[in-house]
């Protein structure tokens, strides 16, 4: 796989705009009782991992502005983050996943109990909508809510709680990843695009790249999840698959890398809309990435 050379400063960017928000708002430590809840919420939070998220509201925003994305609009898109945090909490508890291990430490209902780890989830998601609505811009607000709510990233949740998806059609599995991940995807793109003026043509183009993006990183997962290691995704593997719920356990492995392959073809074809080298290289990253 191709490095990507820009990408850790985009990283380190992001995280540096996480670390000016804890500070602003005194998320370092507390001698009071509160003190677990402040080292939980950090603990969801300082990861350093991909940032993918807000790394691609950065670049729709350069796309469509012509200029680098500046500390003040950054700061608001880290509730993209912030928002995804939350996601990732909820979705390790014992009534969910049941997941014990994220990002190579324990998931924070782990570490921290299960109270705590609801409570922090709550806190995430209430600090996200905080700082994206600095954006100043109520589309932002309408758009992620959408995605991440009753009609996508929680509507998957219900689905999820709700049986395995043995039997579904590979139109079904497409639908839930689009509402667990394309969706929210697209709408980081969207975002980007919306605080610096794009047209309706380009905010289109922006939804259909972020979706196919979604599927194709929630394909790669199922792949990642057959193959990989722990040790070098930093998580469970195999826990989809015994649990039925995974791509691979009904169209097997050699047809699964078929359906990445046709994403990816999918994907080519609107990166002819978008001519940015970013892109090209982001989708890549997804069909490639290790981890």
């Amino acid at each position: 796989m191709a490095i990507l050379s820009w990408l850790p400063v985009y990283q380190n960017r992001v995280n540096n705009s996480i670390l000016r928000y804890f500070a602003k708002n005194n998320i370092s430590s507390s001698q009071w009782l509160e003190s677990d809840f402040i080292l939980a919420l950090r603990h969801a939070v300082e990861w350093w991992w991909k940032r993918l998220r807000p790394i691609l509201s950065m670049l729709a925003y350069e796309q469509i502005s012509w200029q680098e994305c500046s500390d003040e609009v950054l700061d608001g898109l880290i509730g993209i983050e912030l928002l995804h945090c939350y996601t990732l909490v909820h979705d390790d508890l014992p009534c969910m996943d049941n997941d014990i291990l994220r990002r190579g430490k324990p998931t924070v209902w782990k570490q921290y109990g299960e109270t705590m780890a609801i409570l922090v989830g709550d806190a995430l998601q209430t600090m996200a909508f905080e700082q994206l609505a600095t954006l100043g811009d109520i589309r932002v607000i309408t758009e992620i809510a959408h995605t991440t709510g009753d009609t996508g990233v929680v509507l998957w949740q219900v689905r999820d709680t709700l049986g395995d998806q043995w039997g579904f059609s590979l139109a079904d599995i497409m639908r839930i990843h689009d509402e667990k991940t394309g969706g929210f995807i697209a709408s980081c793109l969207i975002i980007g695009g919306m605080i610096s003026w794009a047209n309706r043509e380009q905010l289109d183009v922006f939804r259909k790249f972020g979706i196919l993006l979604g599927r194709a990183f929630q394909v790669r997962d199922d792949i990642l999840d057959h193959e990989g290691e722990s040790a070098t995704l930093w998580k469970t593997v195999g826990k989809d698959q015994n649990q039925k719920k995974w791509l691979v356990t009904m169209f097997w492995i050699g047809e699964t890398k078929k359906i990445l392959e046709e994403i990816g073809v999918q994907m080519d074809i609107i990166l002819q809309d978008l001519e940015n080298q970013k892109f090209i290289e982001i989708k890549q990253y997804v069909m490639e990435r290790k981890s």
